[in-house]
């Protein structure tokens, strides 16, 4: 319990005024509010006699009423008015800021997890699904934790003020029957620990059930091609009923343990009520106590009734929200796969030479080498490519440039300084990334190139589209630029994407750019321009490729083969074919598939 009042004292400390308002202001309109039934009984009592009650605050009410020349009635009168307004313009202050501290802390929660979520590595990815990331960053956040973060703890404190002031004003009038009237307390207390277990299961058991079953709406809709292509729609209409079905009976089993709880809470209380009217009624008729003094003692337990209601909805809520808090607490404690702890700026005098030195990689908790003990060197405007079987371990090495992921063992440097060096920002600005898979955004052909970065010219734009072979086919679409591309870029194709991609990479005109078997879905001639285009305006690049196309082998200044993470040969497309060895058998099975598709 303790992490998680760390967790939300982080938030709070921000907002010290707010903080403030909230404690200091509520036992001051929690005071005047108990102030009221004192007044009516006051008025009563002052009513039935004639005579001014014997109290010391009645009394001098009556005093100073006199003194500005009101009578008794009007002095309580207005006395009552003044009160309540008061406590009607606190309550209302203090709610406009629990209301507006409650969307605040909304924003902040969602904000915090999804910042830290983008920069986690592949292991975070591969942990937590899509849906169930998506469902801690909704519907934990705005379902469990928005209302109770701000709402849900200070109408706790409220309502407990609210008891505390209203029992001790009931003990001023009468202390027998303020025993009577609070005997159910204690079972109120016991029915909160033995729920408080049963509840944190069945919130924890429906926030897996809400993970599953976005989780099996994020994956259909992103694979509907697929689905569609192999006429599986009947099969994830079923997939997807057993998961609203299964929501539905954890929703079902959530909402009975709570109406049970909070339906407790308010009906045992109750009884309290009942007590006041028949204890204090006898007493009424047979001990002396005054009819004013039992509706103020009526009014009070009233005035018990919903506090008590808020404080069982908080300890309900509690149990809930710890859960919500547990699991993006979850997210927090995975430690990210690359730290940013560099300070070397990457200015202008960077030249693209890189060196790895027995570079090794492998998840961690895991004894598996995906990389194991590479060392090469790759000049500045070298053109390098990296071949190999599928899972030797390719795109895992040179992810490790941009730093996507760091080495376990080893180093690898850019113009002699380790990697880590560098800012991460700068470094990843001077490097030009298309994945092997084009990741496209719903939005337009324009913003998907530019990818936020407002500072980037037309102009570069407009080269950038000419290099990548992209600038005959952006004519041809509706808006030109402004075309939208769908949801990942669905109206596109495959061509089209990774031209695309690339023109994303090359319009921040990095000084390294890694090309990750992005030209597999162009043609013969559309890759051969597209090279000649490349070493033609940008000749100092340092391009480093994984590639199946003979062509790109070709023009490459060196080619490296990877087999089960090590390098098992080097050289220039010409020696290695020479020696006759893995790589020539390679280039042959690559050069005959490329005959069979393209004749």
């Amino acid at each position: 319990m303790l992490d998680k009042i760390k967790w939300f004292w982080k938030y709070y400390r921000k907002y010290g005024y707010v903080l403030a308002v909230l404690l200091i202001l509520t036992p001051v309109q929690t005071v005047f509010q108990v102030s009221i039934p004192r007044m009516i009984e006051f008025m009563v009592d002052f009513v039935k006699s004639g005579e001014i009650p014997d109290n010391a605050v009645a009394v001098w009410l009556t005093g100073v009423g006199s003194g500005i020349g009101l009578s008794t009635p009007a002095t309580f009168a207005l006395s009552l008015v003044l009160i309540g307004l008061i406590a009607s313009v606190l309550y209302a202050f203090v709610q406009s800021h629990r209301a507006w501290m409650n969307l605040k802390l909304e924003w902040l929660f969602r904000q915090d997890a999804f910042n830290k979520t983008t920069y986690r590595g592949p292991d975070f990815f591969n942990k937590f699904r899509t849906g169930d990331l998506v469902t801690r960053m909704t519907d934990d956040v705005a379902e469990k934790l928005s209302w109770f973060a701000c709402s849900g703890i200070f109408r706790f404190y409220e309502a407990s003020l609210m008891v505390a002031f209203t029992i001790a004003m009931m003990i001023t009038i009468d202390p027998i029957l303020t025993l009577w009237s609070v005997g159910p307390l204690p079972l109120l207390i016991l029915i909160f620990f033995r729920s408080a277990t049963l509840l944190d299961k069945r919130y924890d058991h429906l926030q897996k059930r809400i993970s599953r079953f976005n989780d099996v709406m994020e994956s259909c809709f992103s694979g509907i091609r697929v689905v569609k292509a192999y006429v599986k729609e009947n099969a994830q209409k079923a997939k997807f009923r057993s998961a609203v079905d299964d929501r539905r009976a954890a929703e079902i089993s959530t909402i009975k343990v709570m109406t049970i709880v909070d339906s407790l809470y308010m009906y045992v209380w109750q009884v309290g009520i009942v007590i006041v009217l028949v204890a204090g009624g006898y007493m009424v008729i047979n001990s002396g106590l005054s009819l004013g003094k039992l509706v103020a003692f009526i009014y009070y337990v009233v005035y018990l009734v919903f506090p008590m209601f808020d404080i069982g909805q908080f300890l309900v809520k509690s149990r809930q929200s710890a859960v919500s808090i547990g699991r993006l607490i979850e997210l927090e404690k995975v430690t990210p796969m690359v730290a940013d702890c560099g300070v070397r700026d990457c200015d202008g005098d960077l030249k693209g030479a890189l060196s790895f030195e027995n570079v090794e990689f492998s998840f961690p908790d895991s004894d598996r080498k995906i990389i194991d003990g590479v060392s090469l060197v790759i000049g500045p405007g070298e053109t390098v490519a990296f071949v190999g079987k599928v899972g030797s371990g390719k795109t895992w090495l040179i992810n490790m440039i941009p730093r996507l992921v760091d080495p376990s063992g080893g180093s690898i440097r850019l113009d002699g300084h380790d990697l880590r060096e560098f800012k991460l920002e700068d470094l990843r600005r001077n490097i030009g990334y298309v994945p092997q898979e084009p990741v496209l955004y719903s939005d337009t052909i324009k913003n998907n190139i530019l990818l936020g970065r407002k500072s980037i010219s037309d102009t570069v734009i407009d080269w950038a589209i000419d290099v990548s072979q992209l600038a005959d086919e952006i004519g041809t679409f509706p808006k030109g630029l402004e075309t939208a591309v769908g949801t990942r870029g669905m109206m596109l194709s495959g061509g089209q994407k990774q031209r695309l991609a690339l023109a994303r990479a090359l319009v921040g005109k990095p000084k390294i750019l890694i090309l990750d078997d992005c030209t597999s879905a162009l043609d013969s001639s559309t890759e051969t321009a597209l090279w000649e285009r490349l070493h033609e305006v940008v000749p100092d690049m340092t391009a480093i490729m994984i590639t199946h196309r003979p062509d790109s082998l070709e023009r490459a200044s060196m080619v490296y083969v990877l087999e089960e993470g090590s390098i098992s040969e080097s050289g220039t497309h010409g020696e290695l074919m020479a020696r006759g060895e893995r790589y020539a058998k390679i280039y042959r099975r690559y050069r005959l598939e490329e005959q069979v598709v393209y004749g």
